[in-house]
């Protein structure tokens, strides 16, 4: 669903992205104020403690991986995702850009909040940088916005339509299991990933709806109209084929 203009040219939002976005940033917001007023959370030790007594399995071999990810090397990461999208699809360069510049939010929220991080006497371990500021999770965000950024500007380029949804439980499951990592090592609290989680979400959303950014990114048909037609009264107005619902 897209509105349109009086004459007849499309508005270039997604509204139903953008009312997405919306409504995550809200929910970031209620969050952080909870935070902000009460930064223990009897709720978040409980989850902490019950995640830290749970034997995860092979899962935590991966939490090495994600936590250099997440930290030391987010910037060869984010190199690593421009590279590619370079490579595979140049024309999804402005997504990419954008998208990543969703990791800006974390310097800013951190340093609002400045909520201290779990120590021992509150959950069961604590193994990772006791005593710094705890939310957001910055691994959740940075770690979120580059998958999503590799699916939407390659994936949705190269996966056949029945094969994305599974490209997006791939980006899922790597978030989710970003998320127990940090729990499991006591570098964050429960909220502080959900609230990374949202905060990606929301970002996401909101660049994807912005249909100057998004649309050269997602155009698989060429994007001018034959000049025999697009003069003539009433005819379409070719444009690119969005693989996102508009």
């Amino acid at each position: 669903m897209v509105s349109r203009s009086r004459a007849g040219d499309v508005v270039m939002i997604r509204v139903p992205l953008l009312a997405i976005a919306i409504a995550a940033a809200v929910a970031v917001g209620l969050i952080t104020g909870v935070v902000v007023m009460h930064p223990f959370l009897s709720l978040d030790a409980t989850v902490e403690r019950d995640i830290q007594a749970t034997n995860l399995g092979p899962l935590t071999l991966t939490f090495p991986f994600f936590t250099w990810l997440g930290g030391p090397g987010g910037i060869p990461m984010q190199i690593v995702v421009i590279f590619l999208v370079l490579l595979l699809n140049r024309r999804a360069w402005l997504l990419a850009l954008a998208a990543l510049a969703g990791g800006l939010w974390y310097e800013v929220i951190v340093h609002l909040v400045n909520r201290p991080r779990p120590t021992v006497p509150q959950i069961l371990r604590v193994t990772e940088h006791p005593g710094s500021t705890s939310f957001p999770s910055g691994h959740i965000i940075f770690i979120t916005i580059s998958a999503a950024a590799l699916m939407l500007c390659i994936g949705h380029r190269y996966l056949p339509r029945w094969a994305r949804p599974i490209g997006w439980a791939v980006v899922a499951g790597i978030v989710l299991a970003v998320g127990l990592d940090r729990i499991y090592a006591g570098t964050h609290w429960p909220s502080d990933v959900l609230a990374g989680g949202l905060i990606a979400i929301a970002w996401l959303t909101f660049v994807v709806s912005v249909r100057r950014i998004s649309d050269r990114a997602f155009a698989t048909a060429p994007q001018k109209a034959d000049h025999r037609t697009s003069g003539a009264p009433g005819a379409p107005r070719l444009g690119p084929t969005d693989s996102l619902a508009s």
